[in-house]
């Protein structure tokens, strides 16, 4: 992602676009839940097994807040780092919301410096923070990825939401001063597989432990939400040729490429994705995602960033790298060792086993089902995860409100009498565009994106 290499460019959203031959990589169950017990200092013990949370409270970005970073260091040799703020409101009443960026493999800390969280690049508070309005607690998953470290055994989204839901539980068994607050789980790009995964674990392992089958504090899901997500490889690849050639944007490849994507989606992407879905099997979804990894290649002859349409080349500075590998930072944050934005292990331990691949789309109709609010939001400039294929799941949903759904229209969405983008809206279902915003919304857009969290957050009305 984001210019460290042509292999995470790829990797990011889509998995196995450059690899020649499938394998399957099993991940390693993580220890069940146990209850905890508090320790004097700075950390918390299970008594069941080896896993602890520990935390420092530095005091960078915004000093005026509470900070808490550290690690929960699990069983099987996996360290996740977090990093949590207050919100500058009121920390007792305001909802908490986690957020994850994507890859599979980059560092929740790139929303952290460069979108919506407390820092901006020169180390400074971000004025359009989300942390306005809510807790914020940024999660670097799975380990080996950020500050993150460990054995990598996560393969699958399914053992990364496993991985989450103890997490939660460490940080609530610390923190219990927050496990009361509604949570909202925010993600972008691979997101589209993170945040719906995360959550319906979240729904499930809830059931349990008020049933009285696991141990452990129900998480009070309000809502979750996805930036530019990758949902359904089957779907979204169809939006290529549209948003390279016909978008609002000039076009950035001639006719005749866009026709080949078009002819290689119908020919051999759509059919090998319709297969794994149908299968399951991890060797066809490897398959699914080299095939349709040929279209990606076919853009990427135009020059053009696959993150935003309007840019040339994909090689865009992170100057916070730098910030984040200082010396002090590391120490302030008791964090571990050199911190880079994405890791390529990750990715290819995720490509090698069709992950990307498999549809989210049942999932999101099961928690639309089960009364959890879902916002979709989409930067209209990004291609790779472009507004066309979102627009395309949202309308492929189907649940009690879908009929609702599929009669609204492309509204206007105004932010301080400005027109900054579109919605659509039923049910427990929005959609909205972003005008001139690429692949990180809040990035390109942070007053229209903040407008849009608060307005998601308060149960407003984006009309």
């Amino acid at each position: 992602m984001f210019g460290k290499s042509a292999l995470t460019s790829l990797l990011f959203t889509f998995g196995a676009a450059l690899l020649c031959a499938p394998a399957a990589v099993q991940a390693h169950p993580m220890s069940r839940y146990h209850p905890w017990r508090r320790q004097d200092g700075n950390e918390t013990t299970s008594s069941g097994n080896s896993t602890q949370l520990k935390y420092s409270t530095p005091k960078l970005c915004d000093p005026d807040v509470k900070q808490y970073s550290g690690y929960l260091d699990a069983a099987n040799d996996e360290h996740y780092f977090f990093w949590f703020f207050e919100s500058k409101n009121d920390p007792s009443k305001d909802p908490l919301t986690i957020w994850l960026n994507g890859g599979p493999g980059c560092s929740s800390l790139i929303g952290l410096w460069e979108e919506m969280g407390p820092c901006q690049q020169n180390g400074t508070a971000n004025p359009h923070s989300w942390h306005q309005s809510t807790n914020m607690l940024f999660f670097d998953q799975p380990d080996g990825v950020g500050f993150s470290y460990g054995k990598q055994t996560v393969s699958r989204t399914e053992d990364a939401a496993e991985r989450a839901w103890t997490f939660l539980q460490a940080f609530y068994e610390t923190f219990p001063q927050y496990s009361k607050l509604d949570v909202h789980y925010f993600g972008e790009s691979y997101g589209g597989h993170y945040i719906p995964g995360f959550a319906s674990h979240v729904v499930d392992m809830n059931k349990k432990v008020k049933s009285g089958e696991e141990k452990g504090v129900v998480v009070p899901l309000k809502s979750i939400g996805v930036g530019n997500g990758f949902f359904d490889a089957g779907l979204q690849y169809k939006s290529y040729p549209k948003m390279t050639c016909h978008s609002t944007y000039p076009a950035a490849l001639p006719e005749e490429q866009c026709d080949k994507m078009e002819q290689i989606y119908e020919n051999e992407c759509k059919p090998a994705a319709d297969q794994c879905v149908e299968s399951d099997e991890d060797s066809d979804c490897v398959n699914a995602n080299q095939q349709c990894g040929q279209i990606e290649g076919i853009y990427a002859q135009s020059g053009h960033s696959f993150y935003d349409i309007r840019q040339e080349g994909d090689d865009t500075p992170h100057p916070f790298v730098d910030e984040l590998n200082k010396d002090s930072v590391i120490k302030e944050l008791g964090a571990r060792g050199h911190f880079s934005m994405c890791s390529d292990s990750v990715g290819m331990a995720f490509a090698k086993t069709g992950d990307g691949a498999r549809s989210y789309i049942p999932v999101l109709e099961k928690l639309l089902k089960e009364g959890i609010p879902v916002l979709i939001y989409v930067g209209d400039a990004d291609v790779i995860c472009n507004w066309y294929g979102n627009q395309d799941v949202v309308d492929a949903l189907k649940w009690d409100g879908s009929d609702a759904f599929s009669k609204t229209k492309l509204a206007a969405w105004k932010a301080d009498g400005k027109e900054v983008g579109q919605f659509r809206s039923a049910d427990k279902l929005t959609f909205v565009r972003v005008y001139e915003a690429g692949h990180e919304v809040p990035m390109y857009q942070p007053e229209a994106a903040l407008n849009m969290f608060q307005t998601w957050i308060s149960g407003k009305s984006f009309g």
